[in-house]
């Protein structure tokens, strides 16, 4: 098998033979050769032997990868050969697709089961999900790029959702940062990247006359979502907690309410006291599962999940607009403060872990404030029930 040096020149100086194919061998790397086709195109080859049998890897077309480039290629294949590795092999396993959606169920079963807490890890799932997964589905992670990404984000932010859509780049940053750890892809399309929208801190507390017209029109929107809104208003608690709401966590005897510390997001459990109003609603409520107090339609293993669209019916009935859920909470600690219920009373509502319960006084203090939060919630839902009667 004669062997040349292979330069440029000599690879443009190789013309056709006919209907033959054939190929020129360089005399630099052994096995290393270019093959010319009958319609002109050259390839670059390197034959080797794996295990006594002859191997033949294509190593790519010429111009298109460099004499330099095919060389570096063909010499780093011997060397796998030389440590036992079959660099055919090596190159089929790298075109097998690394399915996007597979890889998302792998990172929230393996990283998020084992690292965040539930409620997190099935945050992080909705959204990679409900964002990302249905539409990219089946792509090939290695080949999503920014270009990909940042689509996806503005998409988000144009539908008037920028909060939504920092949360999303939050949710895939974390996936990349786990697939290059993971070793599938070399670098991740979210380096670099900024928030697609700035970050504002809320501050929206809404007027009585909007916190009337808000709790009025939870009726005519009714279940599930008015039933959720009124329980907002009444308990001032985290959309979250009430969504996920189960029925043994509710003891109308004592009308208390129990949440456990998973569900939490201070990581304690909550035991909160349950207004006549509170209790009513919940006793309307229909059971359609024997668990979950809000199943979701489609499967009663899930809680309801569509807000968006609710909202907006809860904006149209209500006449009130530019505020969101979690807006509900705040207004409830604002108004309890004005109806002069101390702060550390509002802060055991509120479940928080900071201010006067914070620290050294937070684990020392175990008084669970139980009659001060009843009487602090009375006070509120007798002013919810005050301003409701003015509209």
């Amino acid at each position: 098998m004669q062997s040349v040096t292979l330069t440029d020149l000599s690879i443009k100086g190789l013309l056709p033979r006919g209907n033959e194919r054939y190929e020129v061998f360089d005399s630099k790397v052994p096995g290393f050769a270019v093959r010319v086709f009958p319609s002109g195109i050259k390839s670059f080859v390197l034959l080797y032997r794996q295990q006594g049998k002859l191997r033949r890897l294509t190593l790519g077309r010429y111009p298109v990868v460099s004499l330099s480039e095919a060389r570096r290629i063909a010499q780093r294949a011997l060397n796998s050969v030389a440590h036992g590795s079959d660099p055919q092999q090596s190159k089929t396993d790298a075109r097998k697709v690394i399915a996007f959606e597979e890889t998302v169920d792998t990172f929230i079963a393996t990283h998020c089961a084992r690292f965040n807490r539930t409620k997190t890890a099935h945050e992080t799932a909705r959204v990679l999900r409900s964002q990302f997964v249905k539409r990219w589905g089946s792509r090939d992670v290695r080949e999503i790029a920014r270009a990909d990404l940042v689509a996806v984000l503005d998409r988000i932010v144009a539908t008037g959702a920028p909060s939504a859509a920092n949360h999303a780049l939050a949710a895939i940053r974390k996936f990349f940062n786990w697939a290059v750890e993971r070793g599938l892809i070399e670098t991740s399309p979210c380096f670099g990247l900024k928030k697609p929208a700035p970050h504002r801190s809320r501050d929206r507390v809404l007027s009585d006359g909007e916190l009337a017209k808000v709790f009025v029109a939870t009726v005519p929107v009714g279940y599930p979502y008015g039933s959720i809104v009124a329980l907002l208003i009444l308990t001032a608690q985290r959309r979250g907690e009430v969504t996920e709401m189960r029925w043994s966590e509710i003891d109308f005897d004592n009308a208390t309410w129990t949440i456990p510390a998973a569900r939490t997001k201070s990581n304690r459990m909550q035991v909160l006291p349950l207004v006549p109003q509170a209790l009513a609603t919940l006793s309307a409520l229909p059971r359609f599962d024997d668990d979950r107090v809000f199943p979701a339609q489609a499967a009663s293993s899930n809680s309801f999940s569509g807000f968006s669209r609710a909202k907006k019916r809860l904006d149209e009935v209500s006449g009130v607009t530019q505020w969101v859920v979690h807006d509900l909470r705040r207004t409830a600690a604002t108004g309890m403060a004005k109806l002069g219920v101390a702060p550390h009373v509002v802060e055991r509502i509120l479940n928080h872990t900071s201010g006067t319960l914070g620290g050294v006084a937070g684990v020392y203090n175990r008084f669970g404030y139980l009659p001060e939060m009843r009487a602090a919630l009375d006070q509120w839902s007798a002013h919810v029930s005050a301003v409701q009667k003015g509209t």
